[in-house]
């Protein structure tokens, strides 16, 4: 590694000021060099927590190296535990607390495909999705509940399907988001992350046996056909994270919560996977109560950013 060179890089990233080559030399520098991961690691951390403390933004926190991505065969044991980890390597830093106030913030429609379940009819396609920009996973449906005339409605857990009696903890959905339309904006931006936000309905009666609700963004490197068939994925494979759990004991009539996730996008991210869930409120391996009356909808993705002064004087 080029001590020199890789600091002058790491500086440029801490104070907001890296350009798209500079960003396109840190990102294959940090993939090929274990050394330089370790460091960087060791270095964003820290920005990253400072951030989290001063902005209140709540983003988790953690520094999974970048690599090709390779994913193994995992129990849904193993990925419920992982959703109480909510990780993120963030972009954020010093120097852009400093100039937070000079900078410019921008928010956009991210690309969610059908987040009011219109388009879909009757059940959802089982599995996990084959193709960008759709839905699939457990057991579920689109239906009616209370003022909502198209609504997710979680029908039943599932185990992992590749691995004999996994248990039946939770009934999930998904969408792959590709950020190809996006990319020059996560090159660019001294500050970036995506907000997902859900709309979840627990139509049983109060004093229930206790649900758990789920939204989730995972955030990846590469191209997204890569992962179609190979979920879920190992932790060290993804890039960041950012989940929000609600914990339903049944509610009232007509009564709809929002659940609202951040995630830092670092600039090398190239698609999502947005994550819906209704299942079990225990432990890892905990099977999941009887489900049916649980729904999703109204489901929304923003991109927001931040430019620097010399950004928006480029435009």
């Amino acid at each position: 590694m080029n001590d020199e060179r890789y600091q002058v890089l790491f500086d440029a990233w801490s104070e907001s000021r890296l350009t798209p080559a500079d960003a396109a030399e840190l990102s294959a520098l940090l993939r090929a060099d274990p050394e330089a991961r370790a460091r960087f690691r060791e270095a964003a951390s820290f920005h990253g927590q400072l951030h989290a403390a001063l902005d209140g933004l709540n983003l988790d926190q953690a520094t999974a190296p970048a690599k090709p991505i390779d994913f193994p065969l995992r129990s849904r044991t193993f990925g419920i535990a992982a959703m109480f980890l909510a990780v993120g390597l963030t972009v954020a830093s010093l120097g852009w607390l400093l100039s937070a106030r000079a900078e410019h913030a921008e928010t956009r429609p991210l690309g969610i495909r059908d987040g009011g379940f219109d388009a879909l009819k009757g059940r959802i396609p089982e599995g996990f999705p084959s193709e960008i920009f759709t839905w699939g996973g457990d057991p579920s449906e689109v239906a009616s509940v209370t003022d909502h005339p198209t609504a997710l409605r979680f029908l039943e857990a599932a185990g992992e399907p590749n691995i004999p009696n996994s248990p039946r903890q939770s009934c999930d959905v998904f969408q792959i988001i590709d950020l190809k339309s996006v990319r020059t904006e996560l090159l660019t931006s001294s500050e970036a992350f995506v907000e997902l936000q859900a709309n979840i309905h627990d139509g049983r009666p109060e004093s229930s046996q206790p649900v758990r609700f789920i939204a989730k963004v995972y955030v990846f490197e590469g191209s997204p056909e890569s992962i179609s068939g190979n979920w879920p994925p190992a932790a060290d494979q993804v890039l960041a994270s950012g989940a929000q759990f609600h914990v339903s004991p049944g509610g009232k009539l007509g009564e709809w919560k929002t659940l609202t996730t951040r995630c830092v996008l670092p600039p090398t991210a190239g698609f999502l996977v947005v994550q819906l869930g209704a299942g079990s409120a225990g432990q890892p391996g905990r099977a999941s109560p009887k489900l049916g009356d649980q729904y999703a909808d109204d489901i929304r993705l923003s991109l927001r950013t931040r430019q620097n002064k010399a950004e928006l004087a480029a435009r």
